[in-house]
């Protein structure tokens, strides 16, 4: 673990979510890198050249200053931290950014979206999921300070972590090695026999390295509000959720139970990227049940 990238506008949830970034620094002795994506002169406003100049200078100016206040925080003493500027529309831009793409983990605070915004827009945090290639933990009003003791881990158990499940390994060593869930959700429209699910989740806990973990399955009408449900029931520290990263019609279809989980959970959860393992013809043959994505 080297690079954690922390994006921040400086506003009072991105200063509240700064403790528990800098403490998964320390604790996974990386560097923090906090990042500020600036929006470029609105379309249409053509001032003249020097008065755009002024107003780069005096821009560039405000974001050193706010930069410099943030360095003051006790929370950022003695630790690697450096300082950037995005140039872009969306904070989504700073993926596109060759100096962060080697990124361990993505850190985003988020206050989460609701009603016709999160239909038409969704929020910053959901744009950073459906479009990163690596780990990111989202935080919505986070304590000073992440506890861990138990983790659910969510998923269908056929996607491969194999690039990610590292993050999850490190986290467990961090915190003294919580309790973990695996937990899958079963629904009438992907309904998956009991006996195919429990060699799936103990052949996925094998892999990773899972193996005291507790297996779990649920049958439920609505896998985020079970899984949502399951987590409040064991006090859950952290949801891990891994996620395709699809976008366009697949995800406007299908959508992303990882956004909405981020996007509605009270607590931080980690975001895993994986890829999809496709079935072999002989699996495909003899295996007629529909399996639901995480994502």
């Amino acid at each position: 673990m080297k690079k954690i990238i922390f994006p921040t506008d400086f506003s009072r949830e991105a200063v509240q979510a700064l403790p528990i970034a800098s403490q998964l620094a320390r604790q996974l002795a990386a560097t923090l890198h906090l990042i500020h994506v600036l929006p470029p002169t609105p379309a249409g406003f053509s001032p003249f050249l020097l008065d755009a100049d002024t107003q780069y200078l005096q821009t560039m100016g405000e974001v050193e200053q706010l930069f410099d206040a943030v360095l003051q925080l006790p929370c950022l003493q003695n630790l690697m931290v450096q300082t950037h500027v995005v140039f872009g529309s969306d904070p989504t831009d700073l993926l596109e950014d060759a100096r962060f793409a080697d990124a361990d983990l993505l850190i985003v605070a988020s206050t989460g979206a609701s009603g016709w915004k999160e239909v038409l827009t969704g929020s910053n945090a959901e744009h950073l999921i459906r479009r990163a290639r690596m780990p990111i933990l989202v935080l919505k009003n986070p304590s000073p300070y992440l506890s861990v003791k138990t983790i659910v881990f969510a998923s269908d158990f056929e996607g491969h972590y194999d690039t990610s499940v590292d993050l999850v390994q490190t986290l467990l060593d961090g915190f003294d090695y919580p309790t973990v869930h695996l937990l899958f959700v079963n629904t009438l429209s992907h309904f998956i026999p009991s006996s195919k699910i429990k060699p799936r989740m103990e052949t996925f806990a094998a892999r990773y390295c899972l193996g005291g973990s507790i297996l779990n399955q649920l049958d439920e009408f609505d896998v985020e509000a079970a899984l949502l449900a399951f987590a409040r029931e064991k006090k859950a520290d952290l949801i891990v959720l891994g996620t395709h990263g699809w976008r366009g019609l697949r995800h406007l279809l299908q959508g992303s139970l990882a956004e909405d989980v981020a996007n509605h959970a009270p607590i931080p959860v980690l975001i895993l990227p994986l890829r999809w393992q496709p079935k072999t013809k002989v699996e495909s043959d003899t295996d007629t049940s529909i399996i639901q994505p995480e994502s």
